[in-house]
């Protein structure tokens, strides 16, 4: 295994130039869903783990694609039902969780309210994903947290399908399972946190390694959630909150009392998420990781709308060191559509 690790600029430029494009396209390639319809914003900086040191790039790169093409489909799915149904919503997620359990019946299979399409759609991009854990030497010491993320992830992807005044009451009743006050952060930072893939694809791709230890895994764990996907999702959250508001979708941003507010707690899950990378075995790949993903979501348009502008800057300034080269590096990109 060759656990060389390529981090800081060169790892920005190597993802946007030549690993996210390659991704865009595969979900392009399934002709599964129109490109008006693959939430780029969503995916990107989520599946930074094509480039984890060590991991096979082809194989992590395949099954980030399949993986990421059963959520946007069966999201879609969902949003195209006239009722709300929580019961088959729950359903269609199984599919994620699936995808990595290979000893697992496959849900839809199961479910007659679909179209005979459907099901084979997304049955076939389960077997994929399958197919690409074949080729993992530490799987066994993974797949535990893998389907406990995924049961996190899936739960709080079916409350917040659900409408408004149901949603909030489910999302807070369920988060309150999970919420440890000793950590830090509010209810819906925690379901923030929850509301990434970040963490499944980086223990994907750190299944490569055939010394991979429970402690490496752990650590891993810990400092992903809830400090690098709560970060990754809340930026997220913070430049589509205007548009997210207007189309009635859930913004996780949108519980802080003011903007200020929005920009202290943020700088916290920036401060907690660098200092976490320290305890974790690549730390130079993980920070660029993570200055990585202010810098895509800080570099977008939307991000200097308004007031905004004012805690974009202050939220790069955070990130410290090489934040404001890879920031301009984005922007640089953006200029050219790269992102």
């Amino acid at each position: 295994m060759n656990n060389r690790c390529i981090y800081g600029s060169r790892l920005l430029i190597k993802y946007i130039n030549s690993r996210y494009p390659k991704l865009y396209k595969m979900l392009l390639d399934y002709k599964l869903f129109p490109q008006g319809e693959i939430d780029s914003e969503k995916c990107i900086g989520t599946d930074f783990g094509i480039l984890y040191p060590g991991a096979n790039s082809e194989n992590t790169i395949n099954f980030i694609a399949s993986f990421h093409a059963i959520d946007l489909y069966v999201y879609s799915l969902c949003t195209s039902f006239r009722k709300k149904d929580e019961f088959l919503f729950g359903t269609l997620y199984n599919s994620l969780r699936d995808a990595v359990d290979p000893k697992r019946k496959i849900s839809v299979e199961q479910t007659v309210c679909l179209q005979k399409g459907d099901v084979q759609n997304i049955t076939r991009l389960i077997e994929q994903c399958r197919i690409h854990i074949e080729m993992l030497p530490s799987y066994g010491v993974v797949i535990g947290q893998l389907k406990k993320f995924i049961q996190m992830y899936s739960a709080f992807r079916i409350y917040s399908l659900l409408d408004k005044d149901t949603r909030e009451k489910k999302i807070e009743t369920w988060a309150e399972r999970y919420h440890d006050e000793n950590v830090g952060i509010s209810r819906w930072e925690m379901s923030a946190a929850s509301n990434s893939t970040l963490l499944i694809l980086v223990l994907f791709a750190c299944a490569h390694d055939p010394h991979l230890t429970g402690e490496e895994v752990d650590n891993i764990c810990s400092s992903y959630f809830p400090w690098i996907c709560g970060l990754q999702v809340l930026l997220h959250d913070f430049v589509n909150a205007s548009e997210d508001l207007q189309q009635g979708k859930p913004n996780l941003t949108c519980y802080y009392k003011n903007l200020k507010m929005c920009e202290e707690r943020i700088s916290v899950f920036i401060e907690r998420a660098l200092e976490s990378c320290n305890s974790l075995k690549y730390p130079h790949f993980h920070r660029t990781l993570v200055k990585g993903i202010i810098a895509i979501y800080l570099s977008t348009p939307k991000a200097f709308h308004g007031m905004n502008r004012l805690v974009s800057l202050s939220l790069v300034k955070k990130g410290g060191a090489n934040t404001n080269m890879y920031y301009n590096l984005c922007k640089f990109l953006r200029s050219f559509g790269k992102l």
